[in-house]
C-alpha cells in the first residue's frame, strides 16, 4: 500500500502546487492594492503544499526503513476503481457545500481532477488486464 499512498501523496502535491502557480500567476496580474485576499490564498495553499511535502518525506522514510526499495512512483499503478471511485464521490459531495471561489473551493476542485485522472487510469489498468472476449 505504500506505494500507492506515494503514488497519491505525489499527485495531490503536483496538484497543489499546480494550483498555487496559478494563483501567483493570477496574483502578479493584479494591482498592489488587490493582492492581500490572493496573497492569503498563495501562503494557506503553500502552508497546503509543505504538509504535502511532508507526508512525502514520512512515506519515503517508512519504504526506506522497511528496507524496501520499490518502485519509483511514475511506475506505481492506481489504486483499484472502487476505491477512486468511492473517493471521487464523496469529494463530489463534499465540495457541494464549500463555498466556491474560496481556497477550499479551488482546493478541492483540483482534487476532483487528479481523482478523475486517477479514475481514468485505474480503469484502463483494469480493462488491459481484462482477457479479450
Amino acid at each position: 500500500m505504500t506505494e500507492q499512498e506515494l503514488r497519491v501523496t505525489s499527485d495531490t502535491f503536483l496538484a497543489r502546487v499546480e494550483r498555487l502557480h496559478a494563483l501567483e500567476v493570477q496574483k502578479r496580474e493584479l494591482p498592489p492594492a488587490q493582492t492581500a485576499v490572493l496573497a492569503s490564498e498563495v501562503e494557506a495553499l503553500a502552508r497546503e503544499v509543505l504538509d504535502w511535502a511532508t507526508r512525502q518525506t514520512d512515506l519515503a522514510r517508512e519504504v526506506a526503513k522497511a528496507g524496501s526499495n520499490g518502485r519509483p512512483i511514475a511506475v506505481t499503478g492506481p489504486r483499484p476503481v472502487a476505491v477512486v471511485l468511492a473517493e471521487w464521490r464523496a469529494a463530489e459531495r463534499a465540495l457541494a457545500h464549500v463555498q466556491p471561489g474560496t481556497v477550499e473551493w479551488e482546493t478541492m476542485s483540483a482534487d476532483l481532477d487528479r481523482l478523475r485522472d486517477e479514475y481514468a487510469r485505474a480503469f484502463r489498468a483494469q480493462a488491459e488486464r481484462r482477457p479479450s472476449a
